[in-house]
């Protein structure tokens, strides 16, 4: 190998070689790159053909969509289409013309100076309609359902009218203006923006229509099922020595309530709890704003409120007699009868009531219940607390008089 190296004749040989390839380079480059080639122009298919025109009067109903271009240069950076797009643009100029079918010429801007371009066809027609102005009321397109028990009401549309403006030839296939809502599983009020859409008899979209407003408020009431009942007013404690209620008036003896189908049927044969009026530091009339309760479950109560007015008036007292006691709860095989002190049967009562005049006045034996409760009592003799039950039970109250208990002797029934 050294020998070799140190040889001129492979120095000679190696040089020669090199020689032979660049020779080859620079011959084969320039044969591939003759000035025919470079002349050949560049076709670019489907370019897109803007047409500016004033829109605001016009629709364009006709026109080509695309055109050739041809691209001749000698620069090879440029052959390959090395440049952007986006910086060079083919259209047709049409601001001046008025309605009809105008030829007009194609032009083009954008490309570079020393790039020679050809656009085919390099004129081209247009056609231009005169756009005209319908009005349509909004209507509102529902999708979906709301959730189960739940209903939807009439929609309200905020404006409920709009412009549409299309070419004179489309105005007949305008069939409505359109917004769309989506209800699916809805259980509360919706209130949304929604954009409107132009579309003719078949519900199909009309490319181009201009809109206005673009777009709408649309307010869908959703309510949950509900039921009328009747509202029961609350009054806890007593009135005070010396005082008792006259009348109790209310503005709402019915409220509508609304909450899911279970909780609104359990309400269907019930009475609504109203609001709580503590009655143990009424000493004169008085008149209240109140709002009524929400129960678990309830979504709503309407209305929200009432007005309650409450008379007082000094307390009257009346004497009842000969209130028959009426025995609750004896099994089948016993028999009970009521002793007084004296150990005599008894079947009635004598006792004062205390009330508002113009209440007892009209008070009779058959609005007062007197109970003993012996359920669960075996045969014995037991002292039994009484239930006084009253019609109006808010305007009435037992006297200090009226017993408390009462002795009941339970024995088995002979057979």
């Amino acid at each position: 190998m050294d020998k070799w190296l140190n040889s001129h004749w492979f120095a000679r040989a190696v040089a020669l070689l090199l020689a032979v390839m660049m020779w080859m380079v620079v011959n084969l480059e320039t044969d591939t790159a003759t000035p025919a080639d470079t002349n050949q122009p560049i076709l670019i298919d489907g370019v897109t053909l803007h047409v500016k025109y004033d829109t605001d009067q016009y629709q364009v109903v006709r026109q080509p969509n695309t055109v050739q271009v041809a691209l001749q240069s000698s620069n090879p950076f440029y052959r390959h289409n090395f440049f952007p797009t986006d910086s060079w643009e083919v259209y047709v100029d049409a601001m001046g013309l008025g309605a009809g079918t105008h030829k007009v010429p194609v032009q083009y801007k954008g490309f570079p100076e020393d790039v020679k371009v050809g656009v085919i066809p390099n004129m081209v027609e247009i056609t231009l309609e005169e756009k005209k102005t319908v009005e349509r009321e909004v209507t509102v397109e529902l999708l979906g359902v709301v959730a189960p028990g739940y209903s939807a009401g009439e929609p309200i549309v905020k404006p409920f009218r709009a412009l549409v403006r299309v070419p004179e030839s489309q105005v007949d296939t305008v069939a409505a203006v359109k917004a769309t809502v989506d209800l699916e599983g809805a259980i509360s009020p919706i209130k949304t923006t929604v954009p409107l859409k132009v579309v003719d008899k078949s519900g199909n979209v009309i490319p181009g229509a201009d809109v206005t407003p673009l777009t709408v408020e649309v307010d869908i009431p959703v309510t949950s099922p509900f039921v009328k009942v009747p509202l029961k007013l609350n009054l806890t404690n007593e009135m005070p020595n010396g005082y008792s209620l006259a009348s109790v008036e209310s503005s709402v003896d019915e409220v509508t309530v609304y909450g899911p189908k279970e909780v609104v049927d359990a309400l269907a044969t019930s009475t609504y709890p109203g609001p709580s009026i503590d009655l143990g530091n009424l000493t004169s009339d008085r008149v209240m704003e109140l709002k009524i309760p929400l129960r678990e479950n309830i979504v709503k109560v309407e209305p929200e409120y009432l007005k309650v007015s409450l008379k007082v008036v000094p307390s009257t007292t009346r004497r009842l007699e000969r209130i028959p006691i009426r025995i609750s709860g004896l099994s089948e095989n016993l028999q009970a009868r009521v002793l007084s002190t004296t150990g005599e049967e008894i079947s009635t009562l004598d006792f004062d009531v205390i009330g508002a005049a113009e209440v007892l006045q009209d008070f009779r034996q058959e609005d007062v219940q007197i109970i003993a409760d012996i359920s669960n009592m075996p045969a014995g003799v037991y002292e039994v607390t009484l239930n006084y039950i009253f019609n109006q039970s808010d305007y009435i109250k037992t006297a200090a008089n009226a017993p408390k208990q009462v002795t009941v002797e339970i024995t088995s029934k002979q057979r």
